[in-house]
C-alpha cells in the first residue's frame, strides 16, 4: 500500500532530498582517509574510559590502571563489532524497501543510506581485524513477532535503525575528540558521528510520518504492541554493550558473573539513561513508546 501523502509525508520527502545532497556533497573514499598504522598504542585507552561497561562500579575500583586501559582496548573491538552486526541487520531492511510503492519519493535517500552504511561496516570492521584479530559475534535474541501491518512492521523498522543509530552515536560523539584515544580511535567515532547526524535527521522525520500514518489508518491502541516491541529492542541494544567473551579476553574473572553484576549496577543504569534516554523521550513524546517499558 503507497504512504498516504499528508503534511508529514511531504515534509520526509523534502528532508530526505536535502539529506541526499548534502551526503554527496561530503562523501569520502574511505579507502584512503583513515591512516591505518600498523600498531596502536598499547599503553593509551582506545576507549574513554567513563562509557567502558565497568566504570563506575566495584568491578572497575579493583582493576589497576594497566588493567583498565588493557579492557579498554577490548571494549574499543567490542564497540566496533557491535556497530558492524547492527548495521548488517538494518540495512536489509532498508534495501528491501527501495522502489516499493510506498516509499517512490525516497529511494535516493535510500540508496545514500545503505552506501554510507556500507562503508561504516567496512571501517570498524577494519579496525577490529586489525587490532582485535576479529570481530566479536552477538547472540540471536527474540523480540517477538513483528506486527502485521505494513505501517506498524515500517514502524519497527525504522525505529529499530533510530534507537541503534543514536545510541551509538552518543559514544561516538563523546569519543570524537577524546585525546586520551588515539588519532585512528577519534577518527572513526567522529566520521560516524558525522555520517549519523544525516541519519538521525531523517530517523526522526520518518518515525513522525509513520506515526501519523498509523493513527490515521490502524488507530492509537494499535501503537501499544509496537511501542512494547521497541522498548524490549532498546533494552537488547543496552545488554548487547556487556559481553562475556570480551571480559575473558581482557583477563577479568568470572566473565559471565561480571556480565549479570554490571548490567544491573545503578552506575551502569545511569549510564543506560544518559546514553538512550534522548531517544525514548523523542519516542515517548510523539506516543510511539512508553518509558515505563523500558527495562533499564
Amino acid at each position: 500500500m503507497s504512504a498516504p501523502k499528508n503534511e508529514g509525508w511531504r515534509r520526509l520527502e523534502e528532508v530526505a532530498e536535502r539529506l541526499s545532497v548534502t551526503s554527496r556533497e561530503n562523501r569520502y573514499d574511505v579507502y584512503t582517509i583513515f591512516d591505518w598504522p600498523d600498531a596502536l598504542e598499547q599503553d593509551r585507552y582506545w576507549m574513554s574510559p567513563e562509557l567502558m561497561t565497568c566504570y563506575g562500579t566495584e568491578a572497575w575500583d579493583d582493576l589497576g590502571e594497566a588493567d583498565r586501559v588493557r579492557l579498554s582496548h577490548v571494549e574499543a573491538v567490542h564497540f566496533f563489532s557491535l556497530n558492524v552486526h547492527l548495521i548488517r541487520d538494518l540495512i536489509g531492511e532498508v534495501a528491501n524497501r527501495i522502489y516499493t510503492s510506498r516509499y517512490p519519493g525516497l529511494s535516493e535517500y535510500f540508496h545514500d543510506f545503505i552506501a554510507e552504511e556500507n562503508v561504516h561496516a567496512w571501517f570498524f570492521a577494519t579496525f577490529c581485524q586489525r587490532y582485535g584479530g576479529k570481530v566479536y559475534q552477538t547472540r540471536a535474541v527474540e523480540l517477538g513477532s513483528p506486527p502485521e501491518s505494513d505501517v506498524l512492521r515500517d514502524i519497527s523498522v525504522f525505529g529499530r535503525i533510530l534507537i541503534a543509530e543514536e545510541l551509538c552515536d552518543y559514544f561516538n560523539t563523546n569519543m570524537a575528540n577524546d585525546t586520551r584515544l588515539p588519532a585512528l580511535c577519534q577518527q572513526i567515532n567522529r566520521v560516524h558521528h558525522q555520517d549519523e547526524s544525516r541519519h538521525i535527521a531523517f530517523g526522526r522525520q520518518i518515525m513522525r510520518a509513520l506515526r501519523d500514518e498509523a493513527v490515521e489508518r490502524v488507530g492509537v491502541a494499535a501503537l501499544t504492541d509496537v511501542g512494547r516491541y521497541l522498548a524490549r529492542y532498546i533494552s537488547v541494544c543496552i545488554r548487547a554493550f556487556y559481553n562475556r567473551e570480551a571480559y575473558a579476553d581482557a583477563g577479568l574473572p568470572d566473565a559471565a558473573g561480571l556480565r549479570a553484576r554490571l548490567i544491573r549496577h545503578p552506575a551502569r543504569i545511569e549510564l543506560h539513561q544518559q546514553a538512550v534516554g534522548r531517544t525514548v523521550t523523542f519516542l515517548d513524546r510523539i506516543g510511539m513508546i512508553s518509558r515505563a517499558d523500558v527495562e533499564w
